[in-house]
């Protein structure tokens, strides 16, 4: 397996980009009969995407862009499980994007280009409070 770029998170799992899929690694301690305790690196997920993983050390997010989708997957900090949080699509046409702190800002580029873009976000949001559960099936919108 070849391995291209690898991310070391909270110094106990390892997050590996092979050419087909996004893999996870963790230390796991085997004890032989003669009572050695040995570690070693052990394979306990992956992800079947083909990407570019981003992830900044402390984090507990990582994302992987794709030709046609950003996933954005949160680590669990105990058992290290990635959990799929969110998904784009790459209309900007990027490998790589990264947010800053406060994720009003994000920079965007692509291998091999000379420069890159900032984008600023427009509207301050939560959409965090459900207005209405009620099933619109078959209804139709309106102009107002």
């Amino acid at each position: 397996m070849d391995l291209g770029q690898m991310y070391l998170f909270n110094n106990k799992a390892l997050i590996a980009r092979s050419s087909s899929k996004v893999v996870f690694f963790k230390v796991v301690e085997e004890e032989d009969e003669n009572k050695n305790v040995t570690k070693k690196w052990k394979q306990y997920n992956q992800i079947d995407v083909r990407g570019f993983i981003y992830f900044i050390k402390g984090n507990k997010r990582i994302q992987v862009t794709t030709d046609d989708k950003v996933y954005f997957y949160l680590i669990d900090p105990e058992t290290f499980e990635p959990t799929l949080e969110n998904v784009m699509f790459n209309f900007m046409g990027c490998n790589q994007m990264m947010f800053g702190s406060r994720v009003r800002y994000g920079i965007t580029y692509k291998t091999n280009q000379k420069s890159f873009t900032v984008y600023r976000r427009k509207f301050m949001h939560d959409f965090r409070v459900p207005v209405m559960s009620d099933n619109l099936e078959g209804s139709m919108g309106i102009d107002l």
